[in-house]
């Protein structure tokens, strides 16, 4: 939060593109209202990740949580999709079938278990997940002229990729690096 504070002193938007929260469901909020504070910025644009894709409850609560990808024009005017990544990746099978057919029970259930219940099972799909998505998960790496944009970028794969049109970002947390995006382009900014 204080990098989101810094940070958005001196940017025109930060995009937070997913996997803010290792596990999200409402209910959260009560125990985070310094984090919902800080995000409650016009700003600030979240994007829900396969680990946070309950966010969106977080819309209640005057925060812009965006869809699952987004198409933005960025400051040097490019057409941009944004997306955590877990909607882009080839041959992940089991994630697919997870988000197709799970999440909707999952988004079903938020509003109607206790908060113990979905804490447990928030901490269970965490521990699993390693067990649905493959450890090398890929993006096509034309996705960007497939998507009718000048680039894609997203974060999922924990790893760094910078290719003519796909920016794939590392983690935040492992790394502290970041993309900033100005008139001149786009630059990955080393971790504070």
């Amino acid at each position: 939060m204080s990098w989101i504070e810094n940070t958005k002193q001196d940017v025109q938007s930060v995009y937070i593109l997913g996997d803010l929260f290792d596990y999200w469901f409402s209910g959260l909020e009560e125990s985070l209202q310094d984090v919902i504070g800080t995000l409650r910025d016009p700003r600030i644009h979240i994007l829900p990740g396969n680990r946070d894709f309950l966010i969106t409850s977080l819309q209640e609560s005057g925060i812009h949580v965006m869809r699952e990808e987004e198409v933005i024009t960025s400051p040097s005017s490019e057409r941009l999709l944004l997306a955590h990544g877990h909607t882009l990746t080839q041959g992940d099978c089991g994630f697919k079938v997870l988000h197709a057919l799970g999440w909707p029970v999952l988004r079903f259930f938020d509003r109607r278990l206790p908060g113990t219940l979905k804490d447990d099972l928030a901490r269970l799909l965490v521990a699993s997940s390693a067990a649905v998505r493959p450890p090398y998960a890929v993006i096509d790496p034309d996705i960007a002229g497939r998507r009718r944009v000048d680039a894609v970028v997203c974060g999922h794969l924990h790893r760094k990729l910078v290719t003519k049109g796909l920016i794939v970002l590392p983690s935040f947390f492992d790394t502290g690096e970041w993309l900033l995006w100005d008139e001149r382009g786009p630059r990955i900014m080393p971790g504070k």
